[in-house]
């Protein structure tokens, strides 16, 4: 199975191609939300550079987020608009969980943990591989009142908030933006057992209403 996923939750993003769940390329967008900019031209430089025809690619698979709203629209739509138009199946897959998976060798308990803005975190809990919380939008205090003693916390939240972690083991940078391949490859998993999204349908997961929702409601 040949599976292109696209990643644009956070500041970065990037595209990657697998095929039979190995990775055959991936592109790292320049950091400063350009997503809307870089997302078509480097799936084209990937598929040019394998030699692929856009029919080649069996499954899409989109990270929905949390994360940055404009960058998951912009990265949904884009993945929506292939899906419809190769007639291939689109699976969103979380950022959260695109996160846990890339760290997932390093210790048994595992706490992305993502600088929602609003003086929140976006963040989950996961033991031996399985999620044990909802994915959450809390604040700071709240969130990390639910980390258990010496869990493996990795995420940007760290640069805000990362003196309310104690008795935490701290990810490297590395770790703290979730990576196109891992989002093709969690896709192809949840393809694999089952899963299936309505390519029309599917929508980011914000967690939270929107800022324009908000304002709306304050005048409303």
């Amino acid at each position: 199975m040949k599976v292109l996923g696209i990643e644009s939750s956070g500041t970065r993003g990037g595209v990657a191609l697998l095929e039979s769940g190995q990775v055959r390329g991936s592109r790292l967008f320049e950091k400063g939300m350009v997503h809307g900019r870089d997302i078509a031209p480097s799936i084209r430089s990937l598929l040019d550079e394998l030699r692929w025809p856009p029919e080649a690619i069996d499954l899409i698979a989109c990270d929905i987020g949390p994360g940055s709203y404009t960058g998951l629209r912009v990265g949904l739509a884009a993945a929506k608009g292939l899906a419809l138009a190769l007639g291939r199946p689109l699976i969103g897959v979380a950022s959260l969980d695109a996160l846990a998976e890339a760290a997932r060798d390093r210790a048994r308990v595992l706490c992305p943990a993502m600088d929602a803005k609003w003086e929140q975190i976006y963040g989950a809990v996961y033991e031996d591989g399985r999620r044990t919380t909802d994915y959450l939008a809390e604040k700071p205090d709240a969130f990390v009142a639910r980390v258990p003693k010496d869990a493996y916390v990795f995420g940007d939240a760290l640069d805000q908030y990362g003196g309310l972690f104690r008795d935490v083991t701290r990810g490297p940078r590395e770790l703290w933006d979730p990576r196109p391949e891992v989002v093709a490859l969690l896709g192809q998993r949840l393809y694999e057992a089952g899963t299936r999204h309505d390519a029309a349908t599917l929508v980011p997961l914000y967690l939270r209403p929107t800022e324009a929702e908000l304002k709306f409601g304050k005048k409303a």
